[in-house]
């Protein structure tokens, strides 16, 4: 899917879905060697990156690690456009193509219906009409000509699939789900696609050939799982981010449901309630939830409960309106504390959590190729919006 930005310059959006095989065979493939980075500028240890390579049909491992940001801060305007930065990746990151995960203010991903999408469509074109209207004088016409008569029976038409689009000022994609009548946009603003499709400088390695809002790469993270192939990519899912919880169901590799929790804060929240509740510094926070035999769930248990509540509603949709029924949800994205969110849910809605690492299922690393020393399950999730936006861009539509 490709956005035209200048007259000589395009970049594609790429989404990381379709119905596929369990094991993400997406139909016509991506790059074979790709570079997915999360532009994480809250991480003081800079942007967590991880290049991927696809030999003789297996995805392996190349690198992992962090690189440094860009020297300069996305844009909040189109004011700040003219700062535009510039970015080379480190060696063992300079993959042909690389894919961008981005958490940015202004971006938005959401479950939506056609109605609802042409909707938007309507009031858009009619706030962008009625000014012009007004400035030319154009008077009321006492005897208007009768509107053209409607075909009957002619149902409500959405935007191509897969067509990337701008409307009021940002760059989006729709997506149908599982059943025509369930669309997912995301999106972000068009300030911002210009600055990252501009991030990597041309002529060197690696170009940029995919721009992820943060949820969509999250979804793509779970194709490599052995638990999601085994079940062949029928699973619930919990992702949880620094200030986000987001709900995912897919039935054989295709998404059936995505909803934010609503109310629900991340994981930044959930390290607050520790150290307010249990009266502890920073430094002790990840020991506790980890290691510590300070029982921390009385402080989790304001976080938790209510995200539980939203999961048993989800879970109870899914079985009526799909009959999907499963016996675990992954839980995906918390570094610490895994465990006790299993132990909340299995006692309130009588559904365990699993929390694997991000990279289970890439058995076979790249030749010469070392994961981190201290990389752990918990350690690992900071990779998992990188990783998935690195399997979206090979796995997804060009």
């Amino acid at each position: 899917m490709k956005l035209q930005l200048t007259k000589d310059k395009t970049i594609d959006v790429k989404m990381p879905w379709e119905k596929s095989a369990a094991g993400g065979s997406f139909g016509r493939r991506g790059p074979s060697d790709v570079t997915g980075v999360f532009l994480d500028p809250a991480n003081p240890r800079g942007c967590p990156a991880v290049r991927l390579q696809r030999r003789k049909g297996t995805v392996q491992v190349a690198a992992v690690g962090y690189v440094p940001p860009p020297e300069g801060d996305m844009p909040t305007s189109w004011d700040d456009l003219h700062n535009q930065a510039k970015w080379s990746l480190p060696r063992d990151f300079q993959a042909p193509q690389a894919a961008l995960a981005v958490s940015s203010p202004g971006m938005f991903i959401r479950q939506t219906t056609v109605d609802a999408l042409l909707a938007d469509e309507k009031a858009e074109a009619s706030a962008a009409s009625a000014p012009a209207k007004k400035k030319l004088g154009v008077r009321r016409n006492s005897n208007p000509a009768p509107a053209p008569e409607k075909k009957p029976g002619k149902p409500s038409e959405a935007p191509v699939p897969y067509v990337p689009a701008s409307h009021g000022g940002n760059r989006f994609v729709t997506v149908p789900l599982d059943e025509a009548s369930f669309i997912l946009q995301a999106g972000m603003p068009e300030y911002q696609v210009l600055w990252l499709s501009r991030l990597l400088p041309e002529g060197h390695r690696p170009t940029a050939c995919s721009v992820q809002v943060e949820p969509s790469a999250l979804l793509a993270s779970l194709l490599q799982q052995p638990d999601f192939v085994a079940a062949d990519g029928t699973a619930v899912a919990v992702f949880v981010t620094r200030t986000t919880i987001y709900f995912a169901a897919y039935r054989k590799g295709a998404l059936l449901l995505f909803r934010e929790c609503p109310g629900a804060l991340g994981y930044e929240v959930m390290r607050e309630l520790v150290k307010s509740g249990l009266s502890v510094t920073d430094d002790l926070v990840e020991s506790i939830l980890e290691n510590s035999l300070i029982d921390p769930r009385p402080a989790l248990e304001p976080l938790v409960s209510p995200v539980l509540q939203q999961l048993q509603l989800s879970l109870d949709y899914l079985a009526q309106r799909y009959d999907l029924h499963v016996d675990r949800v992954f839980l995906m994205g918390l570094s610490a504390g895994a465990r006790y969110w299993s132990s909340f849910a299995e006692e309130t809605i009588g559904v365990p959590f699993v929390a694997p690492g991000a990279f289970d299922g890439f058995g076979n690393l790249a030749k010469g190729v070392q994961l981190p020393e201290d990389l752990t399950p918990g350690s690992s999730q900071i990779y998992l919006a990188a990783l998935g936006a690195a399997r979206a861009a090979m796995e997804g539509h060009g």
